[in-house]
């Protein structure tokens, strides 16, 4: 009797085991699927960017919007503060309605990539496309299915735990309203218009935290609490 409740255990452990490795398992980057791959990534790039940048710079001018793109981020930052937007309200409510339906339509699309193929970093896209663009602008009911997968392909080595940190952190500031878990991206001080530290609630949690993603404890100087 004991050896054949030894037997089922160990059958059912193998056969676990071997559910979880086809749960892992992802679909080989051929060159030819890359290809397409990089293709679709830049048709959403496009639609990504187009509404946004005329949301942004607050006009319809091509020209003024592309002499942005190569401004030093301070220099930037006092020409949106200096810039009147020729958007009326109604046309700047239109752009983002068409580009929410946008942003969701790309983040699906990008689930679907990761989970057939893992995450796919620049070098492996030929450094044509970087897909954190799309993470960056997730729609709220989607972060947490997006996360939970991501964190997974950090597990896996697949996804650099920095970049999961920063899409974390982007996500809880803007999208929830929550100071940065990980503390890996400085802010924007209206007050004094310009670049400071990180909120984070508790140095104590964001280390443990970073920790069991294997990145290093976030150092003095590097981050701000309230306290």
């Amino acid at each position: 009797m004991k050896s054949t409740l030894l037997v089922l255990g160990t059958l059912i452990f193998v056969m676990s085991c071997q559910e979880k490795i086809k749960e892992v398992k992802k679909l080989e980057l051929f060159e030819s699927v890359k290809a397409e791959l990089i293709a679709e990534l830049k048709a959403m790039k496009q639609a990504d960017q187009l509404n946004r940048s005329y949301i942004s710079i607050g006009t319809f001018d091509q020209k003024l919007i592309d002499s942005t793109k190569n401004m030093p981020t301070q220099e930037y930052l006092n020409f949106r503060q200096s810039h009147k937007s020729e958007l009326t309200k109604k046309q700047e409510d239109s752009l983002w309605t068409i580009q929410k339906e946008i942003d969701l339509k790309n983040t699906n699309k990008l689930y679907d990539i990761v989970k057939s193929y893992g995450w796919l970093n620049q070098t492996q896209l030929d450094s044509v496309i970087d897909p954190m663009l799309f993470l960056f602008h997730t729609p709220k009911e989607t972060i947490e299915k997006m996360q939970t997968l991501l964190f997974e392909e950090v597990k896996a080595k697949r996804m650099e735990p920095n970049k999961f940190a920063m899409y974390v952190d982007n996500m809880r500031k803007k999208a929830l309203g929550k100071y940065q878990l990980y503390g890996t991206g400085d802010e924007f001080d209206p007050k004094t218009n310009s670049i400071v530290p990180p909120f984070i609630e508790n140095i104590d949690s964001t280390n443990i935290e970073r920790k069991k993603i294997g990145l290093p404890e976030l150092k003095g100087g590097a981050y701000r609490t309230e306290k």
